[in-house]
């Protein structure tokens, strides 16, 4: 069992191991995980279980007790393992039990109850799966390997909202999982006269910002992939496009800012050729698609007047009420429902329901996980490698702009996105101390 997450060998772990886990290892399971992400639409869940109940939900908590569980069993340290990310995971995680703790302790209305523990429970995941991708990606090799599968799930995800925008039809309503209960809505919204597709996400703002998460890694695998150059090429045309299709600014936003961090890390020719491209590549698309230009225009020139910003604008001053009863373990995580207000601000919704100690925690673990993302960047051997530390790191950037712009934890999709890449740049921080000199070869899924 001790390869299921490391590799690392243990005699007696391999003679107590079921034969079913002889060729798992983190990836594995990590695979698994994804393809319930993004693969399952977030609209189904297991009725039991309410909002916490998507597959991909159940999973994650499945892989933090599969962490805990190698933690306890391993009896040796690993060589160069950096601690730092798994520190800071553990820590937040520690804080946001004591605010469990504090809401339970304190009255809590009846309907705050249920909320409060499933929101444990989904917070208890998203650690487990940034946990499993730190600890758990046991060579360079594996680690492009599901990076690549990361950027072809999120790929085929574009490509069905490409297919919702062209027939302006869900198509998700049509699936049918036997066990999971489902409310997909019916028809797509619009935005200034143009449907916007959302794939499999709840909605086009977690739709648009997983699109910008994986976005630099899809941009990486087109150039820098050993092989299938031309696959990855393809999705990452298709992602691009989706970004401007969702009509979320949101989208384009983190988007730009992703970009930006990524091209920091190339030298002056690629950039240039680079914004070559995206700008013949925007004006293909404004051709393409009549109105297309006028509708992202009118995204920003428009803002004043968006009831969607003047909500959110608006959520301070009540936001500064709430967090002046409980400024330091917050009221719960989970319990301030939408029936009392929506923030569409992730670090505004966990101030109130975190405390100061719950939002610090959050900013230190992207703080870290960014620094170990740039330390691995600079020490990895190999083109490909440093540029997926840096895709990594872009990726991070893109996910905690995200957190500003909508209710992140709220959908399955988004918050799993940003904890994937966030245990990304441990486990390069890691592989960056442990690996030689010499490039491994690998490639794709």
């Amino acid at each position: 069992m001790s390869q299921t997450l490391g590799r690392e060998r243990s005699p007696l772990a391999l003679r107590s191991r079921p034969w079913f886990f002889a060729r798992w290892d983190g990836v594995t399971v990590l695979t698994v995980y994804l393809v319930l992400l993004l693969g399952v639409p977030s609209v189904m869940v297991l009725a039991p279980l309410g909002s916490a109940g998507s597959p991909s939900t159940v999973v994650a908590v499945g892989l933090f007790l599969l962490w805990a569980w190698f933690q306890l069993h391993r009896s040796w340290r690993r060589p160069g393992a950096d601690p730092h990310v798994r520190r800071a995971t553990l820590l937040w995680l520690l804080v946001m039990v004591a605010v469990y703790a504090h809401a339970m302790a304190g009255p809590l209305s009846p309907d705050e109850v249920s909320p409060a523990d499933f929101g444990m429970l989904k917070l208890i995941g998203f650690c487990g799966v940034l946990l499993v991708t730190t600890d758990g990606i046991h060579d360079r090799a594996r680690l492009r390997v599901f990076t690549s599968r990361l950027v072809v799930a999120i790929g085929l995800v574009a490509v069905l909202g490409l297919v919702q925008f062209l027939t302006r039809e869900m198509l998700i309503d049509r699936l049918h999982i036997p066990g999971l209960a489902s409310i997909p809505p019916t028809e797509l919204t619009m935005r200034n006269g143009l449907p916007r597709p959302n794939g499999t996400s709840t909605h086009p703002i977690e739709y648009g910002v997983v699109l910008s998460i994986g976005l630099p890694l899809a941009v990486v695998h087109a150039l820098w992939a050993p092989n299938r150059r031309w696959v990855y090429r393809g999705l990452l045309a298709v992602i691009a496009l989706d970004v401007f299709l969702s009509s979320s600014r949101s989208a384009l936003v983190c988007t730009v800012l992703s970009l930006l961090v990524l091209a920091a890390s190339w030298p002056a020719a690629l950039r240039l050729k680079a914004i070559v491209v995206a700008a013949f590549a925007s004006v293909a698309v404004y051709v393409a698609v009549p109105g297309s230009l006028g509708a992202t225009t009118r995204l920003f020139t428009g803002a004043g007047n968006d009831s969607s910003i003047a909500s959110r604008t608006g959520s301070y001053d009540l936001a500064g009420a709430f967090f002046s009863h409980s400024p330091w373990l917050g009221r719960g995580f989970g319990t301030f429902l939408p029936k009392y207000w929506i923030f569409d601000n992730a670090y505004l919704g966990l101030l109130v329901e975190g405390g100061l100690l719950g939002l610090v925690g959050l900013v230190a673990l992207t703080l870290v996980a960014c620094r170990a993302a740039l330390t691995a960047a600079r020490a990895l051997p190999g083109e490909l490698d440093r540029q997926l530390a840096y895709a990594v790191l872009a990726s991070i950037v893109s996910g905690a702009a995200g957190l500003a712009f909508f209710d992140s934890f709220g959908f399955p999709q988004s918050a799993g996105c940003f904890f994937l890449v966030l245990g990304l740049a441990g486990a390069l921080r890691r592989l960056a101390a442990t690996s030689p000199a010499a490039e491994l070869r690998g490639g794709g899924a």
